[in-house]
């Protein structure tokens, strides 16, 4: 399966989650603002040697923003107001539904919602 592994599912796979383990294994692909996001909270959380080694390990995975996306995901957070999704989120989950993704997640906004797998 193909997946769009967003921050939360990063931090999981980061912290040992076996939850999250298999996706690893899978198709799967973020953006680099989700390492951004990532690198700040294990740098936070733990140090910067554990912030790098992360930032190396998921370099891999890294995907741009195609220019279209930008305006989809404005208007689907703009329809979503109400659940204050962030930019990066948006995104994110843009670039899954426009790329036949699964968006990988544990952010129980997401529930319910196309295309999302909800691990927690």
């Amino acid at each position: 399966m193909k997946y769009f592994l967003d921050t939360y599912a990063l931090i999981e796979i980061a912290a040992g989650n076996n939850k999250y383990e298999k996706f690893l294994e899978s198709d799967a692909v973020t953006l680099k603002d989700n390492l951004a996001e990532l690198f700040y909270f294990l740098l936070r959380r733990y140090d910067e040697k554990t912030a790098n080694l992360f930032l190396n390990k998921f370099s891999r995975l890294i995907v741009e923003v195609p220019f279209a996306i930008i305006s989809k995901a404005m208007i689907f957070r703009y329809r979503n107001k109400k659940t204050k999704f962030s930019y990066i989120d948006c995104f994110g989950y843009v670039y899954a539904l426009e790329n036949e993704r699964f968006f990988l997640t544990g952010d129980r906004a997401f529930k319910g919602m196309k295309n999302t797998e909800l691990v927690r």
